[in-house]
């Protein structure tokens, strides 16, 4: 009995490494099979600029720097963005400072932006 608790356990810390795989730009890159458990962390800063805004759709376009605490390197991606961000003051090449927070989904959104 002992032997088939310690299996278990093993198999059950193996899959929670798995857990931790990146998800970004609302494209999920997670095996099939793995389940992501939602746990709260740390509101993430970047830099950027504004490439296009979609108000409808409640997605901003840009182009980042470097986001080392993801390990992102720099690239130009569609992110949402959290109810009661204003959006009105976003224009096409407004340099921005926004903070990204992962969502229960998994997903990455800004969560507060402002222009520098």
């Amino acid at each position: 009995m002992k032997i088939l608790l310690s299996a278990i356990l093993i198999a059950l810390t193996a899959a929670g490494a798995q857990s931790a795989i990146m998800l970004h730009g609302g494209h999920d890159h997670t095996p099939a099979g793995v389940v992501l458990t939602a746990q709260k962390q740390p509101a993430i800063e970047a830099t950027g600029s504004v490439n296009a805004v979609n108000a409808g759709k409640r997605t901003v376009n840009i182009t980042h720097a470097p986001i080392r605490a993801l390990g992102w390197p720099a690239m130009t991606m569609d992110f949402t963005v959290a109810k009661g961000v204003d959006l009105a003051i976003l224009k096409r090449g407004s340099e921005v400072v926004f903070t990204l927070s992962r969502g229960a989904d998994g997903i990455y959104k800004i969560d507060r932006i402002s222009t520098r």
